[in-house]
């Protein structure tokens, strides 16, 4: 999502940023570098990212680890740290935004600099130059002539060529003119003609009954940072185009912050947890398609009554050791003629007898079948369950949901001494204080269990969606306001299911009226005396509580 138009739209969001100086330069990993610029008295923090698989660039308001001393830092802190920044521009509609800076040398010589960052996925770099555009370094060096260029110290630098149209500047005639001559009909035909514009666009673009004039609407619409979801997988872009919001923004680098904060949490928590999503799904897979099963085998079984039909009538025939392929036969329950097939490799009675064991076979199948289909439905919810409480969690939660499975013989530990197998850690429950009052909220199974079972006092309030998997979230009082319900509600409907729809039906109760319902696990309960109200949830409102 992260093309021509997208990095046009960031440049017109930082262009403030011009006349500010460049205090310091930071990297905590080789290619993330944070850039603290000091503006009308004001330090602002440009995240630059050349990562393959989250390169970007927006404004950032999170906290960075330390940082590190690699040697292309070392460059952009001697040549460019505490310069100014006198323009910031965009190169036709390509993903290259660059810097054009100002500073004295260190022989108190005025100097320009050029920095130009190349936001292109694998292909992404840092290039640094002077006002001849001579290479004095960059991250990474291209000696072979991507592009059709060379990026080495000393060398010219020069964009990357391209034949594609820059469509910013174009009126709705030249869009038009151009979509007829082109004969662009397709979202891969508008992607090869036009520079910088993602396939997301390029389909919305071909689902207008006239895509030249959605086009050029779609380039000059407002900006309108959202995220939204797409073949199950949250995107973002500057403007939904109607598609379904998940969460909007304030601006494009604030929506940034957080998206890419998610991703980057969610590959550590893959790379910590051996990938922990992806063996919930296929739990669920496997659960799906058992169920599938059953049912059909419990279909099946609904014609057990016909063969012991076929058993009993067959001892009726004058002569049970003849052998046949079929007979016909009354049926006496209804005085019509039947057509019973026959082995005939075996006498009538044997068949008789075959058709009587095949029922009860089938008959003493039912009890086994739906034994299974109720351990099936259970497993198949208990995993839906966690792959709910996976989407908004930290590292350590998603660890502990990692040892309830392991607790649970669903994942085996390995390298881990006994000794350090039989200590029980009280899970770390997240706090809230809310008008002087404490609220918990549970974010896996363990949690739940611990803060419902064990922790919270039996006067206390306890918050769960209707009839949906959500957090146990626990307010610590025995008197209610309408504030403290309706932000314990908010709270448990962010950590469920319903966690993206609004007028969420939660229920609350107090701790006493919870019960553990037998043959389920003990995160699983039941409630009696419990009151509802429906929420929307307030996510800047959510953003403002502080952690007790």
């Amino acid at each position: 999502m992260f093309d021509g138009l997208f990095l046009g739209k960031i440049k017109d969001e930082i262009k403030f940023l011009e006349t500010g100086r460049i205090s310091k330069i930071s990297s905590s990993i080789e290619t993330e570098y944070i850039f603290t610029i000091r503006s009308n008295r004001v330090n602002y923090k440009l995240l630059v990212s050349l990562s393959s698989n989250y390169s970007r660039i927006h404004l950032t308001n999170k906290e960075q680890s330390e940082s590190i001393q690699k040697n292309f830092l070392t460059i952009l802190k001697k040549h460019i740290e505490g310069y100014f920044i006198k323009e910031i521009n965009t190169y036709s509609n390509d993903r290259i935004i660059y810097f054009i800076l100002e500073g004295i040398s260190e022989l108190e010589e005025k100097q320009t600099k050029y920095l130009f960052c190349e936001i292109m996925g694998r292909y992404s770099n840092m290039i640094l130059t002077d006002d001849n555009y001579k290479i004095i370094d960059s991250l990474h060096h291209d000696g072979i002539g991507e592009f059709n260029r060379t990026i080495l110290p000393n060398a010219l630098y020069k964009f990357p060529e391209s034949n594609k149209i820059n469509p910013n500047s174009l009126s709705l005639d030249e869009i038009t003119n151009l979509f007829d001559e082109s004969n662009i009909d397709s979202p891969k035909k508008l992607a090869s003609i036009f520079e910088g514009i993602s396939s997301f666009l390029a389909n919305k673009v071909f689902l207008n009954n006239s895509p030249a004039k959605a086009f050029y609407n779609y380039i000059n619409s407002k900006v309108k940072p959202t995220t939204f979801m797409i073949n199950d997988k949250l995107e973002f872009y500057f403007n939904p185009f109607d598609e379904k919001v998940v969460k909007g923004y304030k601006n494009l680098s604030e929506m940034l912050d957080d998206y890419y904060y998610q991703a980057d949490l969610s590959s550590k928590i893959k790379l910590r947890t051996n990938d922990l999503d992806l063996f919930i799904n296929k739990q669920i897979k496997k659960y799906e398609n058992k169920i599938k099963k059953l049912n059909n085998d419990l279909v099946d079984t609904e014609g057990k009554d016909l063969y012991r039909l076929y058993g009993e009538l067959l001892l009726s025939y004058p002569n049970l050791k003849e052998k046949k392929k079929e007979i016909n036969i009354l049926n006496y329950y209804d005085n019509k003629e039947i057509i019973i097939p026959l082995d005939e490799k075996y006498t009538i009675i044997d068949n008789s007898n075959k058709y009587y064991k095949k029922y009860q076979k089938m008959k003493n199948s039912i009890a086994h079948l739906e034994e299974q289909l109720v351990i099936a439905n259970n497993e198949l919810e208990y995993f839906n369950l966690l792959k709910n409480q996976l989407k908004n969690v930290t590292i350590d939660e998603a660890l502990e949901i990692k040892q309830e499975l392991i607790n649970n013989k669903y994942l085996f530990e390995k390298n881990i001494s006994n000794k350090k197998k039989n200590i029980k850690q009280k899970p770390k429950i997240t706090k809230y204080l809310v008008d002087g009052i404490n609220i918990y909220v549970g974010k896996n199974n363990l949690q739940n269990e611990y803060l419902t079972h064990k922790f919270a006092k039996k006067e206390w309030y306890w918050f769960h969606v209707k009839n949906s998997s959500s957090s146990h979230t626990v307010v610590a009082t025995d008197t209610l306001t309408e504030n403290l319900i309706r932000t314990a509600a908010m709270l448990v409907s962010k950590y469920s299911y319903y966690s993206e729809s609004s007028s969420i039906a939660v229920d609350y109760t107090q701790i006493k009226n919870i019960k553990k319902i037998p043959g389920k696990r003990n995160c699983i309960v039941s409630y009696t005396k419990e009151k509802t109200i429906y929420i929307d949830i307030n996510e800047e409102y959510l953003n403002s509580l502080k952690n007790a």
